[in-house]
This record gives structure tokens, sequence and C-alpha cells, in this order.
């Protein structure tokens, strides 16, 4: 272990038994334009010599702890991944692009012929790619923070106040994401995004367990929903809504999150074996999201470089998929955008 800082000494003997059972080395870096979240920079997924975990300058005590042990979980996963099969990732190609942004693109052609007022063309076009990119990072990233707090919970009790704090903030946050476009986007790519959030926190908060993270009680719009009468629910005035229909689906995929992981002891001694088969569960279980969501040919299971070269010819790929779906009306439309 790398850092000049001082570390209690759980979160210190955390971080060397990661250390000893993938035979590596972390660094501890406090950086003020870190991410909150933390970032996680690994051997496994860069050309580098030893894993980084980033965290903001001003994070101390506990909840500095829990970033770190956060982290540390997740590098056990890819390490185990890399170490006993491949470690591989949502990645995208240009046909997959494509496949991603005319499915969009058809979805929201659906919506505007409802709408009195249309969205302008640039805003659409625009909407497509930042739709696509969205759902990429969240399917990345979804199903391994519900497992690596599970873990970070079970193994560290003494953090446990501030993970739950964090995680009620977190959970807010990722609800109050996108709100401004509700009235933009597709309705159906609204749902599943709040839907994939609702089901991380509800699975959270019977899993750690800890009811002050459950959604129906912290999300302002998802209040009404607690405690209703099936038959209410079933009444007009709520299944319209994309708040309710986020429910039912986030209610499947909350489902679904459960099939997987429920065959996790979240106490168990850490091993590679162990935590390569929770990376296996977990490409099974975001499979099995991509498939309900109707997204299987938006993404490829891919090494981690993959995703990275594919991140940078993304606007290549984005044009590509445009120009096959707008034809000449994206020439024009780029046209005009250089004129103005």
């Amino acid at each position: 272990m790398k850092t000049e800082m001082p570390l209690s000494k759980p979160i210190r003997l955390f971080v060397s038994q990661t250390e000893n059972i993938l035979d590596t080395e972390i660094a501890l870096l406090r950086n003020p334009e870190a991410d909150p979240n933390g970032t996680l920079v690994d051997v496994y997924t860069y050309n580098i010599e030893k894993n980084v975990i980033l965290f903001p300058a001003h994070y101390t005590g506990l909840l500095k702890d829990f970033i770190i042990a956060r982290h540390c979980v997740h590098l056990l996963i890819k390490g185990a991944a890399a170490k006993k099969s491949r470690y591989l990732v949502c990645s995208f190609t240009g046909g997959s692009v494509y496949q991603g942004i005319h499915q969009i693109y058809i979805d929201a052609l659906k919506d505007e012929a409802k709408k009195e007022k249309k969205l302008p063309v640039t805003k659409l076009i625009q909407m497509l790619s930042i739709l696509y990119t969205n759902f990429n990072d969240d399917i990345n990233e979804l199903p391994w923070n519900p497992i690596t707090n599970a873990r970070v919970y079970h193994r560290m009790p003494q953090i446990r106040k501030t993970q739950l704090y964090y995680l009620m903030k977190e959970g807010k946050a990722d609800m109050d994401d996108m709100m401004e476009y509700e009235d933009i986007i597709p309705r159906r790519y609204f749902v599943l995004n709040k839907a994939m959030f609702y089901a991380r926190d509800q699975y959270l908060a019977k899993t750690l367990p800890a009811d002050e993270l459950m959604p129906v009680i912290n999300i302002p719009q998802m209040k009404k929903f607690n405690h209703l009468e099936v038959k209410e629910m079933l009444t007009t005035r709520w299944t319209h809504t994309s708040w309710y229909q986020s429910k039912v689906f986030g209610d499947t995929i909350l489902e679904i999150m459960e099939k997987y992981l429920q065959k996790i002891d979240w106490n168990a001694e850490s091993s590679l074996d162990y935590f390569h088969e929770i990376y296996q569960l977990g490409v099974r279980m975001t499979n099995h999201f991509i498939s309900y969501m109707s997204m299987k040919d938006w993404f490829v299971w891919e090494p981690p470089k993959h995703l990275q070269d594919a991140q940078a010819r993304k606007t290549e790929y984005v044009d590509e998929a445009l120009k096959k779906i707008f034809g000449d009306l994206i020439e024009e439309h780029s046209a005009d955008n250089t004129q103005g």
C-alpha cells in the first residue's frame, strides 16, 4: 500500500488483504477534482503498473474509509475475473451504436406523434447520442454498485452509518438526474433509467437492511406509491404516470437482481474463487437486464481496451449511425450548424 495519509486499522487491513489476494499494489490519493464517488484506476482496465484509488481531498474519517473499501471490492472482482478467466465489459461497435440509436429514434417518433409541441431536430439528434451513452455507462455500473455495497456493509460494520447516509444521498441524486429532460426524452427511456436505480435502492434497502434507503420513502415522486391499495394503483390516475411505470419496471429488475445475488454469501471469506463467482453472476445478471430492456444488440462484451478505443471513436460511430438513419438530412443539418 502506498499512501502518506493516516488510516484506521480496519481499512488498512481491508486494503492489505485486497493487495495480498491479487498480488498487487494500491495507491490511495486525495484529489481536489476527484469524482464524489471516488475513482478506481486499475491495472486490469488500464496499462499501468499499480492500482490507484482517488477520492476528494475533503473526504476524511469513515467517509474516506467507505469510498476506499467500495473500490477495493470492485478491484477484487475485476482482478479475480482477469486472473481466473477474462475480465470483460459492455463495449460497443459501429453496428451496435446504430442498433441502439435507431431504436431510440423509433421510440422517440412514437412519443413525438402524441405531442402538440414537437422537439426541434437539433435536440432530437443530440438526445439520441446522449441517451445511448448514458445507458452504456449505467449498464457497466449498475450490477456492481449493489454488489460492492452489500459486501462492504457486511464486512466492515464500523462504517455502516456513514455508508447508509452516503447511499441515501446517492439514491436521491440518481433519481434527480435527467428530471429536467422528462418531457423531452422518450418516456420508455426515462422510465428504464429510473427503474434501474429504483431496483438498486430497493435491493440495498432489503439487503443492508435499511428502511431509510427505500425509494418510495426517500424520493418525492415515489412517495405516492407507498402503501397504496392495489385497486387504487390500477386506476388510470396512477398507471399513466412515468413514476408508476418506473416502479412496475423497477420491481421486475429487482426480481432479476435478487435471482442472481441471492446466491452470494456476503460474509464469506475473501478469495479469488469467491470474487470470480461474483463476477460471473454479475455478468449473467447484466445480460438479463439487457435482454429485459430489449437492448441485446446495443452492446458487446469485450476487454476494457476495446471500450476505451470505442469511446475514442464514439463520435465517428454516432455520425455513421445518424447518416444511416437520416440520410441527406443529417448532412444538411451539419452544414447549417457550420454556417451558424
